[in-house]
């Protein structure tokens, strides 16, 4: 019987062309929420106006305005926004063709919030996609595919205060997304919201993080030494930052043993730290090495007992080398 493995590598010619996408993704001036559009021109009361034309998130067709005709700052702003159209438009097509070769996408709520999110300076300023996205994106970047993920959560976090360009407010930044989210009130009703979700039975949900003593364990650790990144959406490519992949790794193995035994994220947190030990032992086992002595000693032992679950994971299939990497590690 075939003993199944935990990823397989995508073609070089893949690889080549998601680097190149990854670049020019990241170049963009800005990110445009929703489909690309066109923009054209409306006669409002015997005047002229260009508007940009797309679908939100939501698929609803909407207008924004951008200027009149007649005046420079609107001929320059629609001529912004063409460029920004005939440059996303090319992005998609290539992350088109990815997506069909089983490169990771994103929904396209997710695509519009971290746009958004990206317009606003979020990232610039140090921010870090975290949880499944973020781990869609890492595989990404490490050309590989690997078992499908199901999310409706978008995690950002960040190691301290972001100094952004602005003084938008993170809810103003989530307005521009046009995702109707609702802020999820704290327990201390004065203190500003820190997640989002939008209204009914959905599970569509926003979440700003930070570390703290008492809440999100392992969540500084995670957040050093962070790494750009993109993520593929529908209707948009978006430049971020993710944590690196072998504190991911440990990460995971932590927050597998924090969780009550019948959690269904248990299993995924096991995955997901499997696929990429198996990945980084053949790519940068020093990595994996650094990361793991740099856990906090007051997290180690749990840390480890996380990685024994991991290596049972890994003896399910024929990942050798990573099985015997993780037992001389642990000693």
């Amino acid at each position: 019987m075939r003993v199944a493995t935990l990823f397989t590598e995508h073609l070089l010619s893949l690889q080549t062309a998601y680097s190149d996408l990854k670049r020019q993704a990241v170049e963009q001036p800005f990110v445009l929420v929703g489909t690309p559009g066109s923009v054209d021109v409306r006669d409002v009361n015997g005047r002229s106006f260009f508007y940009r034309q797309y679908y939100d998130p939501q698929g609803k067709k909407v207008a924004d305005y951008l200027g009149s005709v007649e005046d420079d700052a609107g001929k320059a702003r629609s001529a912004a926004v063409r460029e920004q159209i005939d440059v996303a438009n090319g992005l998609l097509e290539v992350a088109r063709v990815l997506g069909r070769s089983g490169y990771m996408r994103a929904d396209a709520r997710t695509d519009a919030v971290l746009a958004a999110l990206a317009n606003g300076g979020v990232f610039r300023a140090g921010g870090l996609l975290i949880g499944s996205h973020s781990y869609g994106a890492m595989l990404n970047d490490l050309g590989v595919r690997a078992a499908a993920y199901a999310t409706q959560d978008v995690d950002v976090a960040r190691a301290r205060p972001l100094e952004l360009p602005t003084k938008m407010a993170f809810e103003e930044m989530l307005e521009k997304s046009r995702v109707p989210l609702i802020p999820i009130p704290q327990l201390e009703r004065k203190k500003p919201s820190t997640s989002w979700s939008v209204r009914g039975r959905e599970r569509f949900r926003v979440d700003l993080l930070a570390p703290t003593q008492s809440r999100l364990p392992g969540l500084r650790y995670l957040l050093e030494e962070p790494l750009p990144s993109i993520v593929i959406g529908r209707s948009a490519v978006v430049p971020v930052n993710v944590p690196r992949p072998e504190r991911l790794a440990w990460h995971k193995m932590l927050v597998t043993e924090l969780r009550h035994e019948t959690s269904e994220k248990k299993s995924k947190d096991v995955e997901q730290a499997a696929v990429l030990v198996a990945v980084l032992v053949e790519r940068e086992p020093d990595a994996i090495t650094r990361a793991f002595r740099e856990v906090p000693a007051s997290r180690l032992a749990k840390t480890k007992r996380g990685a024994a679950r991991v290596i049972q994971r890994l003896e399910k299939t024929k990942h050798e080398r990573a099985i015997e990497f993780m037992k001389d590690l642990l000693g």
